[in-house]
């Protein structure tokens, strides 16, 4: 009998500290919070040295930690798909507005770890309401699920599904607003819970529309649907409110400290817009293409206060990195057999040194028009130098337009010793030509296209 009671002693004490262990785990990581703007370039942020009114991404970088050479995909799709499963284009990009059902994402990765997930903003993935809880997500509010783009906007009157529903529509309610709003309200409701959320923002997009915040929106409804370049400056200026708006919700709950808060953008700036920066040169938006400022974008990351003695870095980071990185954060080992290309940067998100890459990869193939097919690139570039698949050679603090190519063996020792480099990377990768197919298309039972030219409010 005193043997069956030590037993059963042992079984408490070692129950005990499993659940004990589970809810330090549960306690010590971090809540995440990764927002993408959309068709927004590093120029566009003052702490970038652009001109626009950003103080509150202003004050994430100061407080926290700004990369200076974070890069996506050159276009949105293709950045979509990258940074959800961590690999590189060739490896699972079907076709421009789908993700290949069958892949896995940082989403799955969070849910394994216990936390809640909701995505909210643009989607742009496949037609199928069933889809963002197959790729993770327990909730969702999204622009262009079922319905395209061509059957409502995304800014005044704007065209949204919420959980199963498609949301009544007004003239006087803003898009970016009900985005906001419900990660605001997903926040709230699991202050006592791990939790991930997801904001593939509508804005910076065209087309170029007043804000609640600008002066035309206050003459009625018509002027809210005028066209202008110049309304780009209020969208930035709202974006930046918006996310000022997520982190003074996780000061008021006091989940701050412990929130991992990533904010960057999906590609460069739309072709139409040119920002002055504050050294008194232009920078034309680069979206679509592979020039730098095609797919260099802001990539700013917030662990808490006090955490950082030094406030922006060099390191070179690709859109492969944010499931690595989030699988570290939230202690989640990423399966082999997902085949992801990533680098945590959490060592760095938490103040420390970390293992920076030494180049970036991209394989852009965006399948969309012929005129943007027309970029389809592959490159490796670091810091300074670019190596595209067809050899064209580029040194970046030169000629960052890529005006001039340089022949082989007529480069710097340096510069020969990158492209030596870049070619031994590219010998390991499986061939591609201009004008290659996507992934084959699979489609699962269960989540087939649905959609109609009819829109339903509710």
């Amino acid at each position: 009998m005193k043997f069956k009671f030590i037993i059963l002693l042992l079984i408490a004490v070692l129950f005990s500290f499993t659940n004990a262990s589970a809810q330090t785990k549960k306690k010590s990581t971090p809540n995440i919070i990764l927002i993408m703007a959309d068709d927004m370039g590093k120029e566009c942020l003052g702490t970038y040295g652009g001109t626009y009114n950003t103080p509150n991404l202003d004050k994430l970088a100061s407080e926290g930690l700004k990369f200076n050479y974070g890069f996506s995909q050159p276009l949105c799709t293709p950045s979509r798909v990258q940074i959800m499963t961590g690999k590189y284009n060739y490896k699972n990009y079907v076709e421009f507005g789908y993700l290949d059902p069958k892949q896995k994402t940082f989403a799955h990765l969070a849910k394994d770890a216990g936390y809640r997930t909701c995505i909210a903003g643009k989607w742009q993935l496949g037609a199928n309401n069933k889809l963002p809880a197959h790729f993770g997500f327990d909730q969702y509010c999204l622009w262009q699920l079922v319905y395209s783009r061509e059957q409502g906007e995304r800014y005044a009157n704007a065209l949204i599904e919420q959980d199963g529903k498609t949301l009544s529509r007004s003239d006087d309610v803003y898009g970016p607003d009900i985005f906001t709003n419900y990660i605001l309200d997903f926040i709230e409701k699991n202050k006592d819970n791990k939790f991930l959320a997801y904001y593939p923002m509508a804005l910076v997009h065209d087309p170029f529309l007043p804000t609640p915040d600008s002066k035309s929106w206050k003459e009625g409804a018509e002027a809210r649907y005028k066209r202008d370049t110049a309304n780009f400056r209020d969208m930035v200026a709202y974006t930046d409110k918006n996310v000022g708006r997520i982190i003074q919700k996780l000061k008021d709950l006091g989940l701050y400290e412990n929130t991992v808060i990533i904010f960057t953008g999906d590609n460069g700036t739309g072709r139409s817009v040119v920002t002055q920066m504050k050294n008194g040169s232009y920078v034309k938006g680069g979206k679509g293409l592979t020039l730098d400022r095609g797919h260099h974008v802001p990539l700013i990351v917030n662990y808490g206060s006090n955490r950082y003695k030094v406030h922006e870095t060099d390191d070179l980071v690709d859109f492969t990195d944010i499931l690595a990185t989030i699988a570290d954060a939230v202690q989640v080992k990423v399966p082999t057999e997902w085949d992801t290309d990533g680098k945590s940067i959490f060592p760095q998100i938490k103040g420390e040194k970390g293992k920076p890459r030494e180049w970036i990869f991209c394989h852009y193939s965006p399948l969309h028009s012929n005129e943007i097919n027309k970029q389809s690139a592959r490159f490796f570039r670091n810091h300074r130098y670019k190596l595209y698949h067809d050899g064209r050679f580029y040194d970046l603090v030169k000629d960052i337009e890529e005006i001039q190519s340089i022949a082989e063996g007529e480069g710097s020792p340096e510069a020969e010793a990158a492209r030596k480099l870049f070619k031994a990377e590219f010998a390991k990768l499986p061939a591609w030509s201009f004008g290659d197919p996507g992934k084959p298309k699979y489609v699962l039972p269960g989540l087939e296209s649905q959609r109609t030219s009819e829109v339903k409010g509710e």
